[in-house]
C-alpha cells in the first residue's frame, strides 16, 4: 500500500468522480452578486462567466496613470471609494491594502473586466459600505454587468 493509499485510509477519504455542478443562467445586466463561505465555489462560478484577465499595472507610474486617461481614471477611482486625491499621485507600491484593493478594482473595470473576486475581503466594514455604494452609484449611470463574489452578505443591502 503506497503511503498515499495509507492517508486515504487512515482519514477513511474515498475516491469520487466529480459530477458537474449546474450552475443556473446569471443575469446579463447590472449588478450580479454571488455570496458564500470559503470554498463554496464563487470563484469557480466568476470563471465561468467571464475568466478576468490579469491586470497591468506599471508600478512605475502613479496610481492616475496607470489608467487609459486622467479622466478615465478619476471617475473610476471615486466609483471605487478611492476618494484620497493625494494617493493618486503615488506609487501603487505605496497604497495600504484597502487602498489598493479599490484602485485594483477601478483599474480592472479601465481594462475591460466585469469580474470582482474577494469583494471588499480586505476592507473594514465602513469602508465595504463606501465602495458598495460607490459602484452601485456608478453602475446606476453606467449601465452593464459587473459580477462580483464575496464571503460579506452585509453589502447586499449596499449593493
Amino acid at each position: 500500500m503506497s503511503y498515499l493509499d495509507e492517508i486515504k485510509a487512515r482519514y477513511d477519504i474515498k475516491d469520487y468522480v466529480e459530477s458537474p455542478v449546474k450552475i443556473p443562467e446569471l443575469p446579463t445586466e447590472g449588478i450580479v452578486l454571488i455570496v458564500g463561505t470559503s470554498g463554496s465555489g464563487k470563484t469557480t462560478i466568476l470563471k465561468t462567466v467571464d475568466d478576468p484577465k490579469p491586470i497591468q499595472i506599471d508600478y512605475t507610474k502613479n496610481v492616475i496613470e496607470n489608467f487609459s486617461t486622467p479622466e478615465r481614471g478619476e471617475e473610476l477611482l471615486l466609483a471605487c471609494g478611492l476618494r484620497t486625491i493625494p494617493a493618486w499621485f503615488r506609487s501603487p507600491k505605496t497604497l495600504s491594502n484597502g487602498e489598493y484593493h479599490r484602485f485594483e478594482i477601478a483599474a480592472g473595470l479601465d481594462q475591460g473586466n466585469r469580474v470582482i473576486d474577494e469583494f471588499t475581503s480586505v476592507v473594514d466594514r465602513d469602508t465595504a459600505k463606501s465602495l458598495a455604494l460607490s459602484v452601485r452609484k456608478y453602475f446606476d449611470k453606467n449601465p452593464g454587468v459587473l459580477y462580483i463574489a464575496s464571503c460579506h452578505r452585509d453589502i447586499i443591502d449596499w449593493l
